[in-house]
């Protein structure tokens, strides 16, 4: 990673510039071409849905907003807090955990009470979590940390099933295998741009060799006070981009049209198994 974001320091405006082109022209080249297949290998007509573009929009923004998280809190364990890489990852139990046990229920109360709502407030809270992060310093107490922490991971988990839920039941039977795999992909995608978008604010003016050693053996970030206030400036402004994100995604979700997967399960089985009218005697 330290290599990579070296040989991103050495590009020039030309070379950044040329591969964002390339990269556009090749998802135009992509849409034209999969737009015009009788067997696409993602059906792109399925967002003529509102509901299912909305959600996947949620889901591609929440991917964004929260994909980096994880790392640029290991990062703020590692280097700030001095801890080696074990005990950094033992603490970042309480999302972990947080995410687990929301999970069942939000998928349970989306099923009988709708998903919109649910994916909303999973989002606002995912934001306020971030928003809490955005204030930590290297002299926050760890039970701070972990508090947002389980206020992220919690907002995560409301948000999550409820999503998928929207997702795989705004389509036909038929098509959610393509549902699926358009959800994942964009939720990765999300979650690449994250890294992408929010490590260069974090490291960008840290000496290799520091960022290399916090990343590999953590321990704290040595006794230079100006490495240390760049690291928490970088930090607090991923962390407020990523706030910034969770709200976007927040007002994709409350714009989806009102949705009941309990109740498109119980149409759909109507259509598959119609009931059988006795025919007339005589």
């Amino acid at each position: 990673m330290a290599q990579a974001l070296k040989d991103a320091r050495e590009w020039g405006p030309e070379v950044i510039c040329a591969l964002f082109l390339v990269g556009i022209l090749g998802l135009a080249a992509f849409v034209a071409v999969e737009v015009r297949s009788p067997q696409p290998m993602m059906n792109l007509r399925l967002f003529g849905s509102r509901l299912f573009a909305l959600a996947n929009l949620a889901n591609l923004l929440n991917g964004v907003a929260r994909g980096a998280v994880m790392f640029l809190l290991i990062f703020f364990l590692q280097g700030p807090l001095g801890q080696d890489p074990l005990t950094a990852g033992l603490m970042m139990a309480p999302f972990g955990l947080a995410f687990m046990l929301m999970g069942p229920i939000s998928g349970y109360l989306s099923d009988h009470h709708g998903a919109r709502g649910l994916g909303t407030a999973g989002l606002i809270v995912s934001a306020l979590g971030l928003a809490g992060l955005s204030l930590v310093t290297d002299r926050s107490p760890y039970w701070l940390i972990a508090l947002w922490m389980v206020v992220i991971g919690a907002g995560a988990g409301l948000f999550n099933s409820p999503n998928t839920n929207v997702i795989m039941t705004s389509v036909r039977p038929e098509q959610r295998g393509m549902a699926a795999g358009i959800r994942i992909m964009l939720n990765n995608t999300g979650q690449m741009l994250s890294t992408a978008i929010a490590f260069p604010m974090v490291v960008a003016q840290i000496p290799q060799d520091e960022m290399m050693k916090i990343f590999l053996y953590g321990g704290g970030m040595g006794q230079d006070p100006a490495v240390l206030q760049s690291f928490l400036g970088g930090l607090h402004e991923a962390f407020i981009f990523s706030f910034a994100l969770s709200l976007l995604a927040a007002v994709a979700s409350a714009f989806q049209p009102s949705h009941s997967p309990l109740e498109a399960a119980r149409a759909e089985s109507i259509t598959l198994c119609p009931s059988q009218t006795p025919s007339p005697k005589g």
